[in-house]
């Protein structure tokens, strides 16, 4: 599809070269990583913390690039080179973004929160698939400011819904999304302790999220909250919209009874007075919440109920998100290890705990990032809980590992600690408990990278 797109018109200096800018470029896709660029494509330069986008546009003509969008002169750029001149290549990109978007008539849904929006926001996606032509959702982590305008760019006539996962990591960053994406249907899934290096406090994180609520009621829209979560349940009550809630809560209009895990997870799905038996085919009590509020959006939108309950239980989880893996010797791995906070950090060691009651039990963990001052009391209380789980042995990658077994010895813990801080040396450690009856857990934020560790056991 191509992105028929009027673009400012230019003229800059560039090595003795005057570069050209289209007014009316009709462009086929626009890219910000250069190693994406096909022939033909845009290459827009953004400035990062460890990169300049200006520095690869040579690299990106040389290799068929149709244009270029900078904010400063590229030296010895040649006067054939398409480009187009703005003040600030991000906000050119949101603008862009948002200009496309107008184009398209859809239902435009957004999720946000502190645990679970990517979980949820797949099986939104997956119990609209079937029934809506084409379904639009955020891939990988495009849920910022750079990567929504680029899933924007994405719509296209077939498209009945967009469902867009939005993240923060300041305030007003949700309500600038929301000003491009323009959702009628807003979703947040919790409120916790994640990303307080960047904000601070949870009454911090709670405001970030709630800009999506504020969005959507301004428009009329109408807002799926957590009717387990206090601190959404307090701001509800000044709501003018409508509003669907969904938990374990005896009050929530979405709920869920009679929960079991084996190891995945088996639930009644209560709507009113209907009971309907769900079976997911994922493990992790955490994602019932997910589910329900995939429900609550699903009956909004008027899908039959056993569109729901397949949606539901053909659904296959993101990569890394309670992702079950068996290997050749029978042992289970199971991966949530894209991201990790203090609450999702429970969340998941409560679950495998609970999925996985009689094997015996490794868990492979690794540092809770961007929690700024909060960092050590918080791998403290992690190894305080790690002490009143029936864990076999547990394995730390990384120098938070020494905060972690701190309070792991205070709270009296009996199990194996290790640390670890190469590697391959914790690889061989894991290798050697291995065995048919065995079950891993691997949870660490997205840096650490656990998957590394656990890809070449599998192989």
């Amino acid at each position: 599809m191509k992105l028929n797109l009027t673009l400012e018109k230019c003229a800059h200096t560039s090595g003795g070269h005057t570069a050209k800018g289209d007014k009316n470029a009709v462009i086929n896709r626009i890219v910000i990583d250069s190693r994406s660029l096909k022939a033909g494509d845009y290459f827009l330069a953004l400035k990062g913390a460890r990169n300049d986008g200006h520095d690869f546009v040579p690299d990106v003509v040389s290799r068929g690039a149709g244009g270029v969008i900078v904010s400063k002169a590229v030296p010895a750029l040649s006067p054939q080179v398409n480009c187009v001149m703005v003040p600030d290549t991000l906000q050119a990109l949101q603008k862009i973004g948002q200009r496309h978007r107008e184009e398209f008539s859809l239902r435009m849904m957004a999720v946000t929160g502190s645990n679970g929006k990517t979980t949820t926001k797949e099986m939104i996606a997956h119990i609209l698939l079937k029934r809506a032509e084409s379904v639009l959702c955020t891939r990988g982590n495009y849920n910022s400011q750079t990567g929504l305008p680029l899933m924007l760019l994405e719509l296209g006539p077939a498209h009945t819904h967009a469902v867009l996962e939005m993240g923060a990591s300041k305030k007003g960053h949700i309500a600038s999304l929301c000003a491009l994406a323009q959702p009628v249907v807003g979703v947040v899934t919790n409120i916790g302790h994640a990303h307080l290096q960047s904000f601070g406090t949870i009454q911090d994180v709670l405001q970030a999220k709630w800009e999506l609520v504020e969005f959507v009621a301004q428009n009329k829209g109408i807002v799926a909250l957590n009717a387990d979560d206090p601190l959404l349940n307090e701001k509800r009550e000044r709501l003018n919209c409508p509003v669907v809630t969904f938990g374990m809560s005896k009050k929530a209009d979405i709920r869920a009874e009679n929960i079991s895990q084996s190891p995945r997870v088996i639930f009644d799905l209560m709507i009113g007075a209907s009971r309907q038996k769900i079976r997911l085919p994922v493990p992790g009590l955490f994602n019932v919440s997910n589910a329900l509020a995939a429900v609550a959006v699903a009956i909004w939108e008027r899908v039959p109920m056993n569109e729901i309950v397949a949606g539901l239980e053909d659904f296959s989880p993101p990569s890394q998100r309670m992702q079950i893996q068996y290997g050749l010797d029978g042992f289970v791995f199971l991966s949530d290890a894209y991201n990790a906070n203090p609450d999702s950090m429970k969340q998941s060691l409560d679950s495998f705990v609970q999925a996985f009651p009689l094997k015996h039990k490794l868990v492979v963990l690794g540092g809770m990032k961007e929690l700024g001052d909060s960092a050590e009391k918080e791998h403290v209380h992690l190894g305080a809980f790690l002490s009143t789980l029936p864990l076999d042995k547990i394995f730390f990658l990384g120098q938070e590992g020494e905060w972690v077994r701190q309070g792991y010895l205070e709270s009296k813990g009996q199990s194996s600690f290790s640390i670890f801080q190469e590697q391959d040396v914790l690889r061989q450690a894991v290798k050697k408990d291995l065995s048919s009856n065995t079950a891993v857990l691997f949870k660490a934020s997205r840096s650490v990278k656990l998957e590394e560790i656990y890809e070449p056991l599998l192989r």
